[in-house]
């Protein structure tokens, strides 16, 4: 059985797809200690490193995992580089650097490297191909671009950058099961399904308001999507509503779905008027549409695009992890803010087992 270490694993989302389809998730490294405890919690069998990898030289590395096969992880990237450098030399890109370190110094058989949308336009394109020629002087094949999370069976719109190397073996990226529009799942010769909306992955739960806390379900699963995030799960948890001012929800009730507070500010009394925030700030996501982005931010109304189609408030913890594909009895360690965090920076673990499931196809492991 190969093994996974998990770079900056936090959830574990990235990883969880490999558990699922042959691959033993051996090892864990984060420097935040609710990601520790949570993966740790998900993956009993696994070891979970608490550390910063900085401070953690070659030898050592070596000696912790040197029995490494797979390496995954999602190195935080601010992006920029100071003239005259190579990006990849700029400190705040250090924690790149930090994954390139741990395949230079592990040489595992293939690796899976996640990032933002934007890592492609960082530095003008220098930091991704300065990267890309890295990891092909280690001798790998690569595979690289942007995945939408919509197009895999997930009910969100979510785009992010991967690059998938393997020694001698040229590697894909997955293909989309799913369209990112029921309209386009409709044309003639389409093979894909329709994409999955967000009341698909919240409709059996129920509708609580501001404040409120629910821990029985409101139905049975609706679909093959709840049926599925639901089958071990023996109760419902994490379904607890943030506590908004009477004034913040006076403000929701005057945003329709699809819209922003700033979009229909002449419908909005005056005394309740938000005085600053994005165009996206204070916007009810669209009940019949895959959900916008989950961001780490997603139970505060003023952060961007989650507020719930139907009752006035931001979401839940329980709506963002079914909005990520987390399975309802998935655990996480901490407070309700290191949960919404966790959940919120994830790799959407279905995204990672369709990752997962093609990686396993080229190295020959014949898992489905």
């Amino acid at each position: 059985m190969l093994k996974v270490l998990d770079l900056f694993c936090g959830s574990g989302g990235l990883s969880y797809g490999f558990s699922k389809v042959g691959f033993e998730v051996a090892y864990g490294l984060d420097n935040w200690k609710p990601a520790v405890e949570t993966f740790s919690k998900n993956h009993p069998k696994s070891k979970c490193v608490k550390v910063d990898i900085t401070k953690v030289s070659d030898e050592k590395l070596r000696k912790w995992f040197l029995d490494v096969d797979v390496i995954v992880g999602g190195p935080p990237c601010q992006g920029f580089s100071t003239s005259g450098k190579r990006a990849l030399d700029d400190p705040r890109n250090r924690l790149v650097r930090e994954f390139l370190r741990a395949i230079k110094a592990l040489k595992p058989k293939a690796f899976v490297m996640e990032n933002v949308e934007g890592f492609v336009n960082f530095n003008k394109g220098k930091l991704v191909f300065e990267l890309i020629d890295e990891f092909e002087k280690c001798g790998y094949q690569l595979s690289y671009g942007v995945l939408d999370s919509v197009n895999f069976g997930i009910p969100q719109k979510r785009k992010r950058f991967f690059v998938i190397g393997i020694e001698g073996t040229k590697p894909s990226l997955p293909t989309p099961t799913h369209s990112s529009s029921v309209k386009n799942c409709t044309l003639p010769g389409s093979e894909l399904k329709r994409p999955y909306i967000f009341w698909d992955a919240v409709s059996d739960l129920p509708l609580v308001g501001s404040g409120e806390k629910a821990e029985e379900y409101a139905s049975p699963p609706q679909n093959d999507y709840q049926k599925e995030l639901r089958k071990k799960a023996r109760r419902l948890t994490l379904h607890e509503a943030p506590n908004h001012r009477p004034q913040m929800v006076e403000l929701i009730k005057y945003i329709p779905q699809g819209k922003s507070a700033f979009e229909v500010m002449d419908d909005i009394p005056p005394h309740l008027r938000p005085t600053s925030g994005y165009p996206n700030s204070y916007k009810r996501i669209k009940l019949d549409e895959p959900a916008p982005t989950v961001t780490r931010n997603f139970t505060t109304p003023s952060s961007a695009n989650c507020i719930h189609p139907l009752v006035h408030r931001a979401l839940t913890l329980r709506e963002g992890a079914r909005i990520q594909s987390f399975p309802d009895d998935y655990e996480f360690v901490g407070s309700f803010t290191d949960k919404r965090l966790l959940i919120g920076n994830a790799v959407p673990p279905l995204l990672s087992l369709a990752i997962a499931k093609e990686l396993a196809n080229k190295i020959g492991m014949n898992k489905s």
